[in-house]
């Protein structure tokens, strides 16, 4: 198998592959922590603009997201996984948008099937991998560089993909450690770094299929 970590947010255009979108702060930890709250599917949209427009149209979606880590004012929920952990989700069909991550997913979405991971959805996400001749672990960045995060969930990604059985612990540490666990603390959300942490919360596999990113 080869596994390649591709820059999402610099990447000039992408080849057609299997895909993993990573954004470990936040989007990719709480969409799985949503799917396994109840929610029936989710809408991911690049703007706020988009979202807005949307709820209008569908008064019965609830509405969640942030821009620059912050909870956009009238939206029922933060794109925060520890937020998404005491919401009941069951049959809600949400509307979700991001600072990064959703418009990097809508860049890859036209390339391959794109399944959506962290530590949440870790292990059925290898399940669903193994075998394949080529994955592409697309991490989302932030807009202003690199997010260490990223790029450490998917180092631990690619050594389980190869067979190399990394130890959770050490990469939990890096995260716990990392620049942009520092960044979360400053912004009040410090919750959040441990609720992305939670290996296999969600024992199912989450993919976009065009339109919703659903459990598969």
């Amino acid at each position: 198998m080869i596994v390649n970590i591709i820059d999402g947010r610099k990447a000039k255009g992408f080849e057609e592959s299997t895909k993993v979108l990573v954004d470990v702060f936040r989007s990719t930890s709480t969409i799985p922590i949503m799917l396994k709250r109840g929610a029936e599917k989710i809408l991911p949209t690049a703007s706020v603009k988009e979202a807005k427009k949307l709820k209008s149209d569908h008064r019965d979606y609830i509405v969640v997201g942030e821009r620059y880590g912050l909870k956009v004012p009238g939206f029922d929920m933060n794109n925060s996984p520890d937020d998404a952990l005491h919401f009941d989700l069951k049959g809600k069909v949400s509307i979700f948008t991001s600072t990064n991550g959703t418009r990097v997913l809508r860049r890859i979405s036209s390339t391959g099937k794109v399944y959506v991971s962290s530590f949440i959805n870790f292990s059925a996400t290898v399940e669903k991998l193994k075998g394949l001749d080529r994955v592409d672990i697309v991490v989302s960045n932030r807009p202003d560089g690199p997010a260490d995060e990223d790029y450490i969930y998917a180092d631990f990604l690619k050594a389980a993909l190869l067979g190399q059985n990394p130890e959770f612990k050490e990469y939990a540490d890096r995260i716990r450690n990392s620049k942009g666990s520092r960044r979360l603390k400053l912004m009040g959300a410090k919750r959040d770094i441990e609720a992305s942490l939670m290996l296999d919360y969600y024992d199912r596999a989450v993919i976009f299929d065009g339109e919703f990113i659903v459990t598969e």
